[in-house]
């Protein structure tokens, strides 16, 4: 069943190629067309290092042309990314306002692939695809197509020579100009298809490989392929170009400029009237140098500076903050001319060696480097207690999506929270942050979706993929720890390599689980 947090505001523009967050474009005023993507949808903008990622998959998955480094497949088009929920980390990739295909890390592989939906196949294919190609003979068209049937033996003329058992495959049809002796079902090309030149018009679907390619060739009958979606044969479906990042968001944001206008002026509205309802209280913006908290920052200077309303900006440090992070709340610091205040946990490495890993249902990690500081600095500094503004959206996760708009802290008793940004989508926070050429941190400018803890339980095995590549030796440090910390207790490799992240995951393993420090 699908989870659904708020409205799906996004859209698309397919006279101009850009996402809308409402009904008509704000360049051509023209309708605009709904997207389908994922729940919760909340859809941000991809980086030139989040391409550059995509293309380099493509190239080791499908062997496709790269020139200079690039597939050409996102050259100046405005590419989304939409983290959607699953076992793995997966992230599905829109373009030209259609699903190109699904981002996943295969955690026991540690790799990653991507499932292209059968228009990113078409796109693939054209850019000279000579792997994961399975291609069958055109009579077999129509019952895949209106039987939804499997790929099976008898079907197949051709594969590439790389397949293996559970690969996603890109089903092509039979290609006579291309094919040699077609007719002979045993006669593969064993120089992995470089001579064959498939086109979007020969793409009739995609799915998962049920036999490796040796496999094939050895049976004359049996499940060859999975097909997870097909379509009718037609060319690939391309919109215009919109230039460089730059330009193509400066459209955006011109394009968003009405549906932007409404949500900022509600944001700004509501800390005004907030602020009015709770005079004894002062108002503080909880910083954390991510992009929610950064647009929090910007709606209370717009909604408090011709108002003679003074407020503090908070910073919890805790310790495991990546260095883009700290430069971040420097670089806002000088630029707005703030007072931020920074409350600094040092309890977390002793807490470690007395309570163990943190985990995703034992995060005393945050009590001690986020809960403790903060609390012992409002206690500190606001007698009657303070109205902290955060930068909390909905659509981040389904305990999100419940929370009010004004709440009182349940951890901090002197802390009431405001959610201003409660029903903006990622895709709003970007618009509105490129509009006012904040200065965001650079993280996500290197793949990522979010910035906190270099090793919070909470991230996806993909996601300390990515810290690794960029700093290598904080994720080895961290590894160290956890293997000493499993030599002591008795605890599996399967728990060093991921497990550590559930306190009550079942792991065979372990024989003392009362034992261990982590669990109860």
């Amino acid at each position: 069943m699908k989870t659904i947090l708020g409205k799906l505001h996004l859209k698309w523009c397919l006279n101009c190629n850009i996402p809308i967050l409402g009904n008509k474009c704000g360049i051509c005023n023209g309708e605009t067309s709904p997207v389908k993507i994922t729940p919760p949808a909340d859809p941000r903008l991809a980086f030139n290092e989040d391409i550059k990622m995509i293309d380099n998959i493509l190239k080791n998955q499908f062997n496709i042309n790269l020139e200079n480094g690039e597939s050409g497949i996102f050259k100046n088009k405005i590419v989304l990314i939409n983290k959607i929920p699953g076992i793995d980390y997966m992230k599905e990739i829109i373009l030209d306002g259609v699903l190109f295909g699904i981002v996943k890390y295969i955690e026991k592989e540690n790799k990653w692939v991507i499932m292209p939906s059968v228009e990113g196949a078409r796109r693939i294919v054209n850019k000279g695809a000579t792997e994961k190609l399975i291609v069958i003979n055109k009579e077999v068209v129509p019952f895949v197509l209106t039987k939804h049937a499997s790929i099976l033996r008898p079907g197949v003329i051709d594969i590439s020579n790389n397949i293996n058992e559970g690969d996603e495959v890109i089903i092509v049809v039979e290609n006579k100009e291309n094919i040699s002796n077609n007719n002979n079902n045993n006669n593969y090309n064993n120089n992995n298809n470089k001579n064959n030149k498939y086109k979007d018009i020969n793409v009739l679907g995609v799915g998962k490989s049920k036999m490796s390619s040796q496999q094939i060739k050895n049976c004359e009958k049996g499940m060859v392929a999975k097909v997870r979606k097909s379509e009718l044969l037609k060319e690939q479906t391309i919109l215009k170009e919109t230039g460089d990042f730059k330009q193509s968001t400066e459209l955006l944001i011109k394009g968003n400029k009405e549906s932007m206008e409404r949500f900022i002026q509600n944001s700004v509205g509501f800390m005004r009237n907030t602020i009015k309802d709770r005079t004894n209280k002062p108002p503080v913006v909880a910083y954390s140098g991510g992009k929610d908290s950064l647009a929090v920052l910007l709606l209370a200077i717009e909604a408090f500076e011709n108002e003679n309303i003074k407020f503090d900006v908070i910073f919890s440090d805790t310790q495991l903050e990546l260095p883009e992070t700290l430069q971040n709340v420097e670089i806002i610091k000088e630029k707005y001319n703030v007072n931020i205040i920074i409350a600094k946990a040092t309890e977390f490495w002793n807490k470690l060696e007395e309570l163990g890993p943190p985990s995703r249902d034992n995060r005393w990690c945050s009590e001690v480097c986020k809960m403790a500081p903060l609390q012992t600095l409002i206690n500190k500094k606001y007698e009657n207690g303070c109205l902290t503004f955060v930068g909390l959206r909905k659509y981040e996760s389904m305990n999100r999506s419940k929370k009010p708009r004004i709440w009182n802290s349940p951890h901090i008793k002197k802390q009431m929270l405001c959610a201003p940004i409660l029903n903006w989508t990622a895709l709003h926070v970007w618009i509105y942050l490129l509009s006012k050429k904040a200065p965001y941190n650079k993280l996500y400018e290197k793949c990522f979706d979010r910035v906190g803890c270099y090793m919070c339980p909470a991230m996806e095995l993909g996601e300390f993929e990515l810290v690794r590549k960029i700093y290598p030796e904080y994720i080895d440090n961290w590894e160290n720890i956890l293997k000493d910390y499993a030599k002591k207790h008795n605890l599996s490799e399967e728990w060093v390599n991921g497990n550590w992240r559930w306190k009550y995951k079942n792991n065979e393993n372990n024989e003392n689980k009362k034992d261990s420090g982590i669990f109860e």
